[in-house]
Parts: C-alpha cells; structure tokens; sequence
C-alpha cells in the first residue's frame, strides 16, 4: 500500500470514529488541553465567568468562576475520580451569583464518577450516568 492510500485509510477511519458519537475517553485525551465550562447541570454559565479545566499526569487544576482550584484525579477506561481539591478563598460579588455557581462546580466536580468524548466536547458523569459538566477546548491565546 502506498503513503497516499495509507492516508485515505487513516482519514477515513478518523471520520468514521468521530461521526460514532459519544464515546469512553482515553485518559491521555484530556491532557494537553484547557478545557473551558459550558454548561453546569445543563445550565448555562453566568456571563463574564470562565470556569476550567486543565489535566495533566494525576492533577488537575483550573478557575471555578472566582477562585482557582487544583487537586488529584485518577482516570481508568470511562471512570475518573476527582478528589482533594482545593481553592484560593478570594470573594467575588460580580457577576451576582458568581459564587453559588462556582460552589455548584466544585460540588460537581467532586461528584465526577465517568467521563466521555462526545465530538470535542468532555462529559463529565455523575453516578447515574447524567451528564453534569460540558467542557469544549478553549482556543489558544495568541
């Protein structure tokens, strides 16, 4: 088989893998990546907050919306563990219910119990298996 054929292949089977859906993660897919917060418990963000999400080896760390956070996880097939997470204790009153939803966040974030690629979006799960975070890679900064 010749390199073009060879990429025809690759490509093609890219294509048929993204257009299955949703599907477990390989762990190393969330490193290498800030992960930006879209929707909290199928709710929308507040405007003018950025809550995140970055891994890297066991850790992982980010902003809550205020504060930022950083703890441990532990990633294996579609299961992930997020614990013995810690934040700055900064107070934030703009926007008004900044600092409900980061303690939601970080609630939730400790409720993580599955994970999953759906396109390029990260879904976090709960224990029932109820998408509680959507994060998307958010664009590098120039």
């Amino acid at each position: 088989m010749n390199s073009r054929t060879s990429m025809i292949v690759v490509m093609g089977l890219a294509v048929l893998l993204v257009g299955c859906g949703s599907s477990p993660a390989d762990s190393s897919a969330l490193q290498e990546t800030r992960w930006a917060l879209v929707t909290l418990g199928g709710d929308a963000l507040l405007p003018g907050t950025a809550p995140s999400a970055e891994f890297s080896a066991d850790q992982i760390s980010g902003s809550a919306g205020c504060n930022t956070y950083f703890g441990t996880y532990d990633a294996s097939g579609s299961e992930i563990t997020i614990g013995d997470v810690a934040h700055t204790e900064m107070w934030c009153a703009e926007p008004e219910g900044v600092m409900d939803q980061e303690q939601a966040f970080l609630a939730a974030l400790a409720s993580v119990t599955g994970y999953r690629l759906a396109g390029e979006r990260l879904e976090l799960l709960d224990e029932s298996g109820s998408v509680i975070l959507i994060f998307e890679p958010q664009p590098a900064v120039p």
